[in-house]
C-alpha cells in the first residue's frame, strides 16, 4: 500500500499552472500549513502503509516547517519517495539524508531545463542551488532522478539535460509529458504575462526515444495501485485531487469514469 502525502502547503515557487497562485502571480485562497507528524504515524500505522510519496497539491515537500520530523515517522517503511523543486535546504542536509535513509529513498528534483531556461517555468526557484543540493544527495549514495517538463522554452535542452543527468550520477531521467499549462501565464514579481507554450519536438523524441505523450487512465497512481492521499490539513482522501473528500464517500473509479474529472487530474499530475 503507498500513501501519497502532501506534508505542506508551503512553497518558494510560483509556476504559472499550480493551483497555489493565479497564474503565477499572487497566492490562490488556501490554508498555509504543515501535516501534523502524529496524524501521519496514525495513517500508517492503521493502513499498514510500507511505501510513501511525499509531494501533495499546493506545496513543495521541503518547504515544511516541520520536515525533519514527518521523515522520522517513515523512515523504516520500504520505500519512500520525495518530490521537491530541490532549491530548498542545504547541501549538507541532503548529505545527512542521503546517509540516513540509504537506498530505501529516491529523490526526484524537477530541473526544467539548464540555468538559463529552467527558471521560467519554476519561477522562485534557484538553479544553482538545485544542481548543488543535488550533487550533494548523489555524491552521499543518494537515488536521485532528474524530472523535466518539456515547454517550447526548453525543448531545445533536452539532450543536454539528459548527458548532464547522466554526468552528474542521476539515476534517471524522467519526462512529466502531459505538461499543466494554462492560457494565462503571469510573471510572479511583475504579472506581465510570459510566453510559456507546449513542446512542439514530441514526435521526434518519442520515435528516437520510444516515449509516449498519450495519457492513459493508469497514469494515475491511485488506480494503477493499492493507495490512499494524505492532505496537509490531515484528511485522507482516495486521490490527490479530492483534497476535502474522505475516502469512505466516495468511489474513485466510478468518480475517474467522469471525462471532465479525469481529464483535470491527469493535468494536475507531476
Amino acid at each position: 500500500m503507498w500513501l501519497n502525502v502532501e506534508p505542506t502547503t508551503r512553497c518558494n515557487a510560483w509556476c504559472p499552472s499550480c493551483p497555489r497562485n493565479r497564474n503565477g502571480y499572487g497566492l490562490t485562497d488556501f490554508v498555509i500549513e504543515d501535516l501534523d507528524p502524529n496524524r501521519l504515524s496514525q495513517v500508517i500505522k492503521l493502513y499498514s502503509i510500507k511505501n510513501v510519496m511525499m509531494c501533495g497539491n499546493f506545496g513543495d515537500t521541503l518547504a515544511a516547517i516541520n520536515i525533519d520530523q514527518q521523515i522520522d515517522i517513515v523512515k523504516d517503511l520500504d520505500k519512500i519517495q520525495i518530490r521537491t523543486n530541490g532549491s530548498l535546504r542545504k547541501p549538507e542536509w541532503y548529505t545527512k539524508l542521503a546517509e540516513k535513509l540509504g537506498d530505501k529513498l529516491e529523490i526526484w528534483f524537477a530541473i526544467d531545463g539548464l540555468e538559463d531556461t529552467h527558471s521560467y517555468y519554476r519561477q522562485g526557484t534557484d538553479y544553482k542551488r538545485i544542481m548543488k543540493n543535488a550533487q550533494s544527495f548523489i555524491g552521499a549514495g543518494g537515488s536521485a532522478v532528474w524530472q523535466f517538463i518539456p515547454f517550447e522554452h526548453n525543448q531545445h535542452q533536452i539532450k543536454d539535460c539528459m548527458r548532464l543527468s547522466q554526468k552528474l550520477g542521476f539515476k534517471r531521467f524522467e519526462f512529466i509529458k502531459d505538461a499543466r499549462i494554462g492560457d494565462v501565464n503571469l510573471h510572479y514579481r511583475t504579472g506581465e504575462p510570459l510566453n510559456i507554450k507546449p513542446w512542439s519536438m514530441d514526435k521526434k523524441f518519442n520515435k528516437k526515444y520510444k516515449l509516449s505523450t498519450k495519457v492513459e487512465p493508469n497514469n494515475c497512481m491511485h488506480l494503477s495501485m493499492p493507495s490512499l492521499f494524505l492532505s496537509a490539513a490531515g484528511c485522507l482522501t482516495p486521490c490527490c485531487y479530492m483534497i476535502n473528500t474522505p475516502k469512505e464517500t466516495v468511489d474513485i473509479k466510478q468518480e475517474f469514469s467522469n471525462n471532465s474529472y479525469r481529464q483535470v487530474c491527469l493535468r494536475s499530475c507531476g
